[in-house]
């Protein structure tokens, strides 16, 4: 028996010199977005903000002598998909225009080269969300004039564009959809009212593949801004032909439609065809602001 007693105790010590169950180590928290600083002055800025936890590019362009605290319109230019921002910088030439007219440019980057439209009736959702996130920070930090955001888009980025306006009303002055239908969306199809007093300025082409669209996507902002019956006024000098639909409307905006015959899936540009859509774009929104 004080063998089978001895042999306890020592069971009894080891037991007790045991380490204990090792403790599974604490979750590290998600790191931090890393996100460029904002250093607001002239030139191109590769900048990015944190929507969703996740990290968002954009590129902002200031004209010449801006200066930090100096209030100016704000334009956000649309890639098409797939598309990313540079491309949407290039084809539109909108800088350029910029540096001349006084404006800061965004050309913000869908993720993956897309849009994501989020929810009909949600404006925080989506790509939505993240755009509305986008103009509240550039108001904020680099103090643009909050009733004078315009969005300009192409393709898929004028889809979106026309998304924009219905899902933020007024948060836009003036939207330029460029070779770009309106989605038909059931949340949609009651009046935009005087809350909501956008003005378009859109671009379409005969020959594109979208053209089927055109008379639906016009008919249908027209009967939602309650607008008056279009002047139609023919256009042409030596690249070709095209028209201009004038309408105004009862929610305060303005409606024109550029139309181009011959034109295909194309942002317009003065070198190829009887209008620039950028110029005519920039002059459209000086003469538009909210209230």
């Amino acid at each position: 028996m004080k063998h089978v007693f001895a042999l306890l105790g020592i069971v009894t010590v080891l037991t007790a010199c045991s380490p204990a169950a090792p403790t599974p180590p604490a979750a590290s928290p998600s790191p931090a977005l890393s996100l460029p600083p904002d250093q607001p002055g002239p030139g191109d800025h590769s900048l990015a903000i944190g929507h969703g936890g996740v990290k968002r590019d954009y590129t902002l362009h200031a004209p010449p002598g801006f200066q930090p605290g100096q209030s100016l319109p704000l334009v956000l230019v649309l890639h098409g998909q797939p598309g990313n921002s540079a491309g949407a910088a290039g084809q539109s030439g909108m800088s350029a225009i910029a540096d001349k007219a006084g404006f800061l440019v965004a050309y913000p980057q869908g993720q993956g080269g897309t849009w994501t439209p989020g929810t009909a009736g949600d404006p925080t959702s989506g790509d939505v969300g993240f755009v509305a996130a986008l103009v509240d920070h550039l108001v904020s930090t680099w103090h643009a004039d909050r009733k004078r955001v315009y969005v300009a888009g192409f393709s898929a980025g004028a889809a979106f564009s026309y998304r924009l306006a219905r899902e933020l009303p007024g948060r836009f002055a003036a939207i330029a959809p460029v070779s770009g239908r309106m989605d038909t969306v059931a949340a949609w199809t009651g009046p935009l009212g005087t809350a909501n007093p956008v003005s378009v300025v859109t671009f379409q082409g005969g020959q594109d593949m979208l053209s089927p669209a055109w008379s639906t996507t016009n008919q249908s902002w027209r009967e939602a801004a309650q607008c008056a019956q279009p002047v139609v006024t023919p256009l042409a000098n030596a690249r070709g032909r095209a028209e201009r639909s004038v309408s105004t409307c009862a929610n305060g905006g303005e409606h024109v439609v550029y139309g181009l015959p011959t034109m295909a899936h194309e942002w317009p540009n003065s070198r190829e065809h009887p209008v620039d859509a950028s110029t005519l774009i920039a002059e459209f929104f000086a003469r538009h602001s909210l209230t």
